[in-house]
Formats: C-alpha cells, structure tokens, sequence
C-alpha cells in the first residue's frame, strides 16, 4: 500500500512552489467561485460549508474546520488550457499559549489535506501557515484591485500603503502588495516598534525585487501618523479594541481589514470607520457567521464585483473584510502540489 502513501509538503518547500503572479490569480477565481449569480458560463463555481470550530476553553485553545471545493478554474502559469477542480480540507488550530511552551510554537497551526475529486483518496498533506498567509493577502490584493484601484483609474501614479500590525500577515502583505502594485511608500505600524523596525530592514533588502524598485519603508509609533497619508491601509491585529477611527483617515481610501481577536473578526475599526465606508466582504456565508453581531450592511461579495452581477458603489471609501475561504486555501494549495509533483 506504499504507493498509496501521501506525499508531504513542509512550509520551506510551499515558499519556494509559490509566486505571486499565481496567487493573485487563483484568488480573483476564488472570490468569483463562491458567488451564487454567475454572468458567464466560463467563471468557476465552489462548495464551501460554513467553518465549524471547537473552543477548548479549558486548553485555551481553538480549532476550525474549513472543507471546500473549486471547480472550473484555471491556473495559467502552470496550464492555460486546463479547467480545473480540487478538493481540500484545512484544520486550523489556535493555542495562545503556544509562545510560551519551552519551545515555541506558533499560535496559529493550519495544515491542508488535498483530496482526489475522482477518488475521494488523500493525496497530498501540505503544512499550511504559509499558504494561509499567501492566500490572505491575495485575497486584499485581489479586493484592492476590484475595489479601488478600478474606481479610481483617473488617479494614475504610485500610492501609499499603511500596515497596522507587523506579524506574520502584516508581512506578507508588505511584500504582497510591493511585489504585484507599484506602490511608493510602505508606512508600518506595531505595539511593539521594534517589530515593525526589523520589518523594515527586511523589506529594505527585498525592494530590488518589487515592482517599484525606489520604494520606501517608513515605521511610526502611532496609527494616525501612519495612516494619515495612506491610500491603501491592511489592518493585521489581534486586537479586541478598535485601532483605526474614521477622523484618522483620508477621504478616499481602501481598508483591508484582515486581522481578527479571540473575540471577533471586526474589532480593529471603529464604528465611525464603517459608519462612513461601504463594506464588502469574500463570501455571505463567512459574513453570517463572523459578522453578525456588526451592524453594518454589506454591500456585497467582492465576487459579484469582479464577476459584473453587481456594480461597485462609487463612494470614496471601502472595507473589504476577509472572513477566510477554504476555497482560496485550497487554490493555493494546488499551486503548490502541482509544481511539488511536476518537479520530482
């Protein structure tokens, strides 16, 4: 039964499988997977359950469930001309604890187990912090495209990027954004300064390799400084208050609002923010569950906007909410498994 045996795919290996170009792609396809009207008979279309999660009060800890299927997709730098459709399973677990065991974990732990559409036999067991962090902020990318970079083709020119939180998706959202936009300034903004300085200093040594290659990295000790010139601003927190208030920002601007607390996904805006925003959001059925207690109407899927079933609001101001996708995990994921298999 050896020949049955999953192949394994540790995190150093999915870095080196993954480009941006890719991810950018497969999560536009994503976003338009999961919304109901479709206008073309060419967009792909998904299954993605509501995640289920167990709070282990007791072990202080969390575990999520995210099963989901893509269908009629494509991923043109592997093959052009190949519909695709993958099935994956990501189990994702969060122990705050963790960073204070003896050695180290990290707090959030996701691997993604790919199963074949044929069989239904697991094929592939990929750890998945990283894809987890990729698929995030191809997501804003993707939101950022659509929401504001489309209503504001007037403005050409470079724009000014904020990052509120300098961890694990603050970071690769920096390097996200300077490698597929061509921003000119990438301010940063922690609790801690010393981790948005150390930010800094490796994104210095990556700007060679970023679309613009005289961008420049900024590091503030406070949000309004940060902010107060942005364009574009991601929030990556953990925090249960909000960081980001209405007063603090400039009159056009796009919010990917990223991060989440233990308490909810929306606690990083104040209400003056989506008093004064529209809000879009990846997917109605994350919404229902994780935003339900935001009064704040959503204006619709950022698929409806890409796939044209729904034109985008012009209002100088958006929120795109990333709720997390298990479609977009497993997107991601089948970048990485069919260059690992294409490559032994």
């Amino acid at each position: 039964m050896s020949e049955c045996r999953p192949a394994y795919i540790t995190e150093a290996e999915v870095d080196k499988l993954l480009t941006w170009p890719a991810v950018f792609e497969v999560c536009v396809q994503a976003l338009q997977s999961v919304c109901e009207e479709k206008t073309s008979d060419s967009q792909p279309s998904s299954i993605q359950p509501a995640r289920p999660f167990a709070n282990m009060k007791r072990r202080n800890g969390l575990a999520f469930s995210m099963l989901g299927y893509i269908d009629n997709y494509r991923i043109k730098s592997i093959d052009a001309d190949k519909a695709m459709d993958s099935l994956g399973h990501k189990l994702l677990t969060a122990f705050p604890n963790n960073v204070s065991l003896p050695k180290p974990l990290p707090v959030i732990i996701a691997t993604i187990f790919m199963l074949d559409t044929e069989t239904g036999r697991m094929k592939t067991i990929i750890e998945a912090n990283g894809i987890t962090g990729w698929r995030t902020a191809g997501l804003s990318m993707a939101s950022t495209k659509y929401l504001y970079f489309d209503r504001n083709e007037q403005h050409k020119g470079d724009k000014v990027l904020a990052i509120l939180g300098c961890g694990i998706q603050g970071r690769i959202h920096a390097i996200g954004f300077g490698t597929m936009f061509g921003i000119s300034e990438i301010h940063l903004w922690n609790r801690s300064v010393s981790r948005a300085s150390n930010l800094k200093k490796e994104l210095d040594t990556l700007t060679a390799s970023f679309k613009n290659k005289n961008l420049k990295i900024f590091v503030h000790e406070s949000v309004h400084d940060c902010v107060k010139t942005a364009d574009i601003i991601v929030t990556a927190t953990q925090s249960t208050t909000p960081v980001l208030f209405g007063n603090m920002l400039k009159e056009n601007v796009h919010i990917n609002a990223v991060g989440a607390s233990f308490v909810n996904h929306h606690s990083e805006l104040d209400a003056t923010v989506y008093e004064s925003s529209k809000l879009y959001v990846d997917s109605y059925t994350g919404a229902k569950t994780e935003l339900k207690a935001l009064n704040c109407p959503v204006e619709a899927e950022v698929g409806e906007i890409i796939n044209k079933s729904k034109v985008l609001t012009k209002h100088p101001r958006t929120i795109y909410h990333a709720l997390g996708m298990a479609v977009s995990d497993v997107a991601v994921a089948q970048i990485a498994e069919t260059l690992y298999h294409k490559n032994k």
